[in-house]
């Protein structure tokens, strides 16, 4: 099994991404990828993109990024005044040094979307990789069935898609119900085979489903994984919210399970050896399934807002919505 940690969303937050970094430091993994969105919002693109440079194995496009060298598209007011900024300090000038020049042509080779077989990683949306979100509310079913946008979405896809670009993270599959990482039971969710999958990583640096926290996802799978072992499980590191009572809930089924064992008519020591046996077949099985992990991760928001106060060209509501994960 090889392990990941998918992040996005950085946003120029440098104390929240500091602290990510350190985080997955701890959690053994193989390389990191980002979804895009280095730029934007935060006072500190320049540290961000080299610390992405220095530890991603590849990094996507996003939004925010693009809007560095194109009109910015469906930007609010905070949004646009921030790249607008950030074009000033990236875009290489008269004086600039060759790390400069060298950044921004970095940034310029950014894709928006990378698969590995019939895994795909997105910033925003399977059909739409820069710039469709992709919400809770888009799979909430007032009694029609699920909404065309939810259904367009998954027939875009192959098997499962990381995404970022709501900063809201979650979990969603082919019965159209999202869920929040604390409303999983155990913080877990399983699909069968063929069973597709969205898991929205959150953000690093803006983080906007209430939770201060910084967000990102460890996802352990096999290279080689094909549509066979389509089973995926997440979670959180728990802060309780409702539970479900068992994970065919979420994925209307579930990876295979063995069957029950047969009665033994000899009884003792055989049937107790056939328990055992079964038992280590089937937990040799449930370790090369793919998972991945929601991880919360705090950091000094203070310290952060207090870098974002001393750029006057970045507005009061960038740092302000820090302290509420809003």
């Amino acid at each position: 099994m090889a392990r990941r940690a998918v992040i996005s969303d950085i946003h120029s937050n440098l104390v929240a991404f500091e602290a990510v970094l350190a985080d997955i430091r701890r959690q053994n993994v193989d390389d990191i990828v980002c979804l895009g969105d280095n730029c934007g919002y935060g006072p500190q693109p320049i540290e961000c993109i080299k610390l992405v440079r220095e530890n991603v194995k590849w990094c996507l496009l996003g939004n925010h990024d693009e809007a560095l060298f194109v009109e910015p598209r469906d930007f609010g007011a905070n949004a646009k005044k921030s790249i607008e900024w950030q074009r000033t300090i990236l875009e290489p000038g008269p004086s600039a040094t060759a790390e400069d020049k060298e950044r921004w042509d970095w940034l310029k080779t950014l894709r928006p979307l990378h698969k590995d077989l019939n895994i795909e990683y997105v910033h925003a949306s399977p059909r739409d990789p820069i710039y469709e979100y992709v919400l809770r509310e888009d799979f909430h079913d007032e009694g029609l069935g699920p909404t065309q946008k939810a259904k367009d979405i998954f027939h875009a896809m192959d098997w499962i898609c990381f995404c970022g670009h709501s900063h809201r993270p979650g979990v969603v599959a082919e019965d159209f119900k999202w869920w929040r990482p604390s409303e999983l039971e155990n913080a877990a969710a399983t699909i069968k085979r063929g069973f597709k999958t969205i898991v929205n990583v959150g953000s690093v640096g803006q983080p906007r489903d209430g939770i201060p926290d910084a967000c990102y996802v460890i996802f352990d799978y096999t290279p080689s994984s094909d549509a066979s072992l389509t089973k995926i499980t997440t979670a959180v590191d728990g802060n309780g919210g409702t539970m479900i009572k068992s994970k065919t809930e979420l994925q209307n089924g579930g990876p295979p399970t063995p069957a029950a064992t047969p009665a033994v008519h000899d009884g003792g020591q055989e049937e107790t050896r056939y328990g055992q046996d079964l038992t280590k077949v089937r937990d040799t099985a449930l370790l090369q399934i793919p998972k991945v992990t929601f991880r919360r991760v705090e950091y000094d928001v203070a310290e952060a807002q207090s870098r974002f106060k001393t750029i006057p060209e970045l507005p009061d509501n960038n740092w302000l919505r820090l302290s509420k994960g809003v």
